[in-house]
């Protein structure tokens, strides 16, 4: 295990020692990019100054991948590995050090003293469902009379809007608290102040030139005060209600409440850095054993006897929580968090798992519609950005579908769903592009928008689409011009089929919670051999079973179906992964997660050998295509030529074909064979660093391999006697 317990001499000289040493080390990455497949992604292996990377194992006597991880984020000393891995309340800073938190907790004070009625104003998202749960729990454990609100996505759409101030103002709203949202509300709150209501906001996106009048806690804020500007909506909600435990509560208000905050901040994707890693560590603790019967119901249904980490929120809880607003009411979601009643959290979670369900069906039917637009423009291709629009398309889902279209191209993609002259937006994009800056220079052709660096929202005329996107196409060019998007993997350290142990891995939950900032660590492994790979149950993903040494490790390669999974048993491969632990029938076993899979380096020197003699005209009596191997090379391409996108390479294609096509094809044969066909008019591709891509396939033209000068040039300079 990881051990930080030392005396202060030897903390001092370690400390000074490993300092001295990564201040020249190499920041440099070793950039691994020279085998095929899919996308081509490049694995970027971080580098680090062997000697600090030693003097930190013996400080801490941990292992060196563990060193090495800890270097990656910036922790270069051991002062900073203890306080990096104690994490404890001591990390949270006071409340009141936010500009206007005296006001505003004197102001909700008054409301409880006066019984006032207060309303809870929230989004219809995880952090908004979240922080609107939280604040009403606190407000009404300290007496007051609280309500709350969430506007719809679809009838009112996102952020405070002035029907709602009136329909609060009538039922005898005294005072307006907002939740995840109302930084942008210049006007609703002048309407609401007019009323004779008061407004306090709570919010954590991007500040706009003008700002509210009224009081705001926003660490964006640029008059907020506030040292740590990543919290989550539902971050600078427990900020508050710290504030408010402090002059109303006994001290534990906050604590009791903390899994809500925790639960908002993973689902926002918000850094797991500073006040964040101290919210979601203790919070997820305390979901263990939660005094909430709606999250305890949850969790009991939809993880069972799993561990409750961050990607367990993630993927189990946050979806079924956030499909309340995307598919249909929000309130859904806030009852679930407030409700008293066993039998109401039962029928609860089984609406919101209705919902989920409901949601994957219409996520994958816009999908399909979505990437049958690209595939049938032209011009598609010729655009660094996605901006696509449908009239029927659900505007609760359009944000998943962006997510995974940005994912599959590459490029920052916005969807909107069109309705009754106005198309609401939902963008993601890829780093570094910031995606509400560049929303920011059109303002003037959009109605409305907010959010992120990398996720936003946005309101158009339905008029206007295509003004919106050839604009926003040409944010993407000049940004092109100068910087350049990245899809590449970050893999924290290469490591050896002896570092994947039980204790090893164990080791890893110290840097937990996971997420932006603070990644699950990410590993190279080389020239490992695949035992076994099959599908899983649903055909959506691939399970493969490595041999380490004298064991056995399974590993899950996810949304990687197996069409276009190329490897074998008995191939060698270098593999990246996360690593963690998986619990059957209370047997403890490590699981591999894999991100990219690569034929070994070593095959991969042998393969760049033939394909660079080739290319300068050493030819052998392999490199010639006969008419089986032409035709096996035809009948498999024309068999997945309509699969999208479809992209293939020397590293793979021979493998994939001797799998379909039961014919071995060398890469010589395979290299000619493809040029060969191409001159012959019935394939056409593109060619990039090894990669085909855009593949056509020309079925209706009837051709002879002995009309090709090309076979003919290659049989005269193999020196050989070829048969067509």
């Amino acid at each position: 295990g990881v051990d930080i317990e030392m005396n202060e001499a030897e903390a001092g000289n370690a400390n000074s020692s490993i300092l001295e040493m990564c201040q020249i080390q190499n920041k440099n990455y070793e950039e691994y990019q020279i085998l095929g497949g899919g996308m081509m992604r490049s694995w970027k292996i971080k580098k680090q100054n062997d000697d600090a990377v030693r003097a930190l194992c013996r400080a801490l006597r941990c292992t060196h991948f563990f060193a090495r991880i800890l270097i990656n984020r910036g922790i270069d000393s051991v002062d900073k590995a203890r306080d990096f891995l104690r994490v404890d309340r001591n990390d949270l800073y006071d409340p009141f050090m936010f500009h206007g938190m005296e006001q505003a907790v004197q102001r909700i004070g008054r409301s409880l003293r006066d019984r006032e009625r207060i309303t809870v104003y929230g989004d219809y998202d995880v952090d908004g469902i979240t922080a609107t749960g939280l604040l009403v729990e606190v407000l009404r454990e300290l007496g007051g009379t609280v309500d709350y609100y969430i506007p719809s996505r679809f009838t009112e759409g996102y952020g405070v809007n002035s029907e709602a101030i009136r329909s609060i103002f009538d039922k005898g709203t005294k005072l307006m608290i907002t939740v995840d949202t109302g930084i942008t509300a210049v006007r609703e709150v002048e309407e609401a102040k007019s009323l004779g209501m008061d407004v306090i906001i709570t919010d954590h996106h991007e500040c706009q030139s003008e700002l509210p009048d009224t009081l705001i806690l926003n660490p964006k804020y640029s008059e907020s005060g506030y040292p740590f500007a990543d919290l989550a909506g539902v971050g600078v909600v427990y900020k508050l209600v710290c504030a408010l435990d402090q002059r109303f509560g006994h001290g534990d208000i906050a604590e009791r409440y903390i899994s809500f905050a925790a639960v908002g901040t993973i689902a926002d994707i918000m850094p797991m850095l500073g006040e964040n890693r101290y919210i979601v560590r203790q919070g997820l603790k305390k979901l263990k054993n939660t005094d909430c019967i709606g999250l305890k119901t949850m969790i009991d249904r939809c993880v069972g006897d799993r561990p409750i980490d961050t990607s367990t929120i993630g993927f189990a809880i946050a979806p079924r929580i956030n499909a309340a607003g995307r598919m249909g009411d929000a309130c859904t979601g806030v009852d679930l968090l407030t409700t008293r009643s066993a039998d109401e959290a039962e029928r609860l979670v089984d609406d919101l798992c209705k919902e989920n369900n409901h949601r994957q069906g219409i996520e994958n039917r816009i999908l399909e519609e979505a990437i049958e637009m690209i595939e049938s423009d032209p011009r598609s291709s010729e655009r660094n950005a996605i901006v696509l629009w449908g009239e029927d398309w659900h505007n609760g889902v359009v944000g998943i579908v962006a997510s995974r279209l940005k994912d599959r191209y590459g490029k920052p993609c916005i969807l909107f769903s069109v309705n009754e002259g106005h198309a609401k937006g939902s963008g993601r994009s890829v780093r570094p592009f910031n995606l509400f800056e560049s929303l920011e220079r059109l303002s003037d052709k959009v109605e409305r928008f907010g959010g992120h660096a990398f996720a936003a929202g946005v309101l158009v005329e339905t008029a206007r689409l295509e003004e919106f996107r050839d604009a926003f196409c040409l944010e993407v060019d000049r940004f092109l011009q100068e910087g350049e998007f990245d899809e590449s993997i970050e893999v924290d350290c290469t490591v050896h089929e002896s570092d994947i142990t039980l204790e090893h891995i164990r080791d890893l939950s110290r840097l937990a919670p996971f997420g932006r900032g603070n990644e699950t660590p990410v590993f190279c492994m080389r020239n490992v051999y695949l035992q076994d790979a099959a599908s899983t149950a649903n055909g959506n993903h691939m399970r493969l079973i490595f041999q380490l040494g004298h064991s056995r490790v399974t590993g899950f390669y996810f949304n990687m179906p197996p069409a276009a999974f190329c490897y074998r048993a008995g191939d060698r491969v270098d593999i990246v992964f996360e690593a963690d632990i998986n619990t059957y029938n209370g047997r403890q076993s490590v699981q591999l997660l894999l991100k990219d899979v690569r034929y070994s380096e070593e095959k991969g020197r042998k393969i760049s050998k033939v394909l660079r003699r080739i290319r300068h005209g050493e030819l052998r009596r392999e490199d010639v295509p006969g008419r089986a191997e032409a035709a096996a090379l035809y009948r498999y391409l024309q068999k997945h030529a309509g699969e999208r996108p479809m992209t293939f390479d020397f590293y793979t294609l021979p493998d994939r074909i001797l799998r379909d096509q039961h014919c071995e094809v060398s890469v010589g044969a395979l290299y000619h064979a493809l040029k060969i066909l191409g001159e012959l008019g019935v394939l056409s591709y593109t060619e990039e660093a090894n990669v085909f891509s855009n593949l056509s396939v020309h079925s209706e033209r009837k051709v002879h391999l002995e009309d090709s000068r090309l076979l003919n040039d290659i049989d005269r300079k193999a020196g050989a006697s070829v048969c067509v």
